[in-house]
């Protein structure tokens, strides 16, 4: 049986944000951050050690932030949008729940568990907030209109069409 991919915590809130990605990955299993790079429909090769998994997970991570901005829902954006303009450093507190978030899932906010408050605070890496920050206004905007955002599929094969209509001309 196939575990659930779990979040990160951490034990207090000492935590800066200028931790890599690849070493928050680095402390999954192989099979998890394999597991995350599936779910986000990118690709990385099985065959690495689990260092190097973890440092080429993040660098498609990193590179291709719509990959995850598109698996996000609207709440999961807002949220995105406090780490943003929260800066460096900044935990975002927010009411525990029964269901991860999706940032949670894919390992890229640590979180600090307050249980006598029934809090989570998150941390998000600096380079995960900078990579998000460069396109998911758009995302933001759609999730609050109620419209859906196209996959990265999507966007790869509407790119592809462009292209083919562009060479017809």
């Amino acid at each position: 049986m196939i575990q659930p991919i779990t979040m990160i915590t951490i034990d207090d809130t000492h935590f800066k944000s200028d931790l890599t990605l690849a070493d928050i990955l680095a402390v999954k299993t192989k099979a998890d951050i394999l597991r995350i790079c599936n779910k986000l429909d990118l690709y990385v090769s099985p065959n690495l050690k689990k260092d190097e998994t973890a440092r080429r997970a993040a660098l498609e991570i990193l590179h291709h932030p719509i990959h995850v901005l598109s698996q996000l829902c609207k709440s999961e954006l807002q949220l995105l949008d406090k780490f943003v303009k929260a800066g460096a450093n900044q935990y975002i507190v927010v009411k525990q729940r029964k269901t991860l978030y999706k940032l949670q899932k894919f390992a890229i906010v640590l979180t600090y568990e307050d249980n006598e408050r029934n809090e989570w605070h998150l941390l998000m890496p600096d380079c995960v907030r900078e990579s998000l920050a460069t396109s998911y206004h758009a995302y933001l905007q759609m999730a609050e209109k109620g419209v859906k955002a196209p996959s990265p599929k999507e966007l790869r094969m509407m790119s592809f069409m462009q292209h083919l209509m562009n060479d017809n001309e």
